[in-house]
């Protein structure tokens, strides 16, 4: 006879395999002149993060961009002629910055319906139809296509894989590689690891081939005692970024380059 606990577990892995996928979001794109469909899928019903049934919560710092949420196995899958062609798992991208609960560890997650400035007031005045109306709301657009790399094909979309202190949204670029397989954009000092930005920096590669300044950390910002800054550039695929870190000088001195690095 099974121990309990095998068989739970047992009872777990049985219902896991018979889960249902389901599609977040399916969009078209055009790849090399041939119209492909794209889809967001969690490999079984997602469970909540963030989620609607707590709006306070949702609305604190580490939801920050991620509420109402969202978490489980996500995957990108390609599809051309109504065959699918390529799947992407995208939970490696998640877990380099402050994940919005400990639960969602090793795995993705996503917004799905987005917050009202009226939701804190509806729950302060326990409003009944608060989490029926959220949940009827049109789910929020994650793949908005965009040519972040300049290499004349707007085939990526950003996907938020984490907040820094407090509130930073990190965004990673998904896109096609030069091989014409899917990946996480990356740059040229590390072109093997997924490049990971504020929001700021891959829209400044968006209006200029660069270099472009975008601050990431103000003097004072939690305390800090320096100031950061990315150079960020993009020309036919290849993205550079540089790291700049400067001291506050008080008053009447001058402001010192700490340190510089390639990203």
């Amino acid at each position: 006879m099974l121990r309990p606990a095998v068989l739970i577990a047992a009872i777990l892995a049985a219902a896991s395999a018979l889960a249902e996928p389901v599609v977040r979001e399916e969009k078209t794109v055009t790849i090399n002149g041939a119209s492909e469909t794209w889809r967001l899928v969690w490999d079984a019903p997602p469970a909540t993060v963030c989620g609607p049934e707590d709006v306070s919560m949702a609305t604190t710092c580490p939801c920050s961009g991620l509420a109402y949420g969202e978490y489980g196995k996500l995957s990108l899958v390609r599809t051309r002629d109504g065959r699918e062609i390529e799947r992407m798992d995208l939970r490696p991208l998640f877990g380099q910055f402050d994940d919005p609960d400990e639960k969602v560890a090793g795995l993705a997650y996503a917004t799905r319906w987005p917050l009202a400035p009226t939701d804190v007031d509806r729950e302060d005045k326990h409003d009944p139809r608060l989490l029926d109306d959220i949940k009827r709301r049109p789910a929020t657009v994650i793949m908005n296509f965009t040519d972040y790399d300049r290499n004349g094909s707007a085939s990526e979309f950003l996907l938020q894989v984490g907040t820094l202190p407090c509130g930073k949204h990190e965004f990673a670029a998904i896109g096609i590689a030069s091989d014409g397989r899917l990946r996480a954009l990356s740059s040229a000092a590390h072109p093997t690891a997924p490049l990971m930005m504020p929001l700021a920096a891959w829209q400044a590669l968006t209006k200029s081939a660069g270099p472009t300044t975008v601050p990431t950390l103000t003097c004072g910002d939690h305390g800090s005692d320096s100031r950061i800054e990315l150079v960020v550039s993009a020309d036919k695929g290849v993205i550079r970024v540089k790291s700049r870190e400067y001291s506050c000088p008080a008053k009447g001195e001058r402001e010192k380059l700490i340190g510089e690095v390639e990203q």
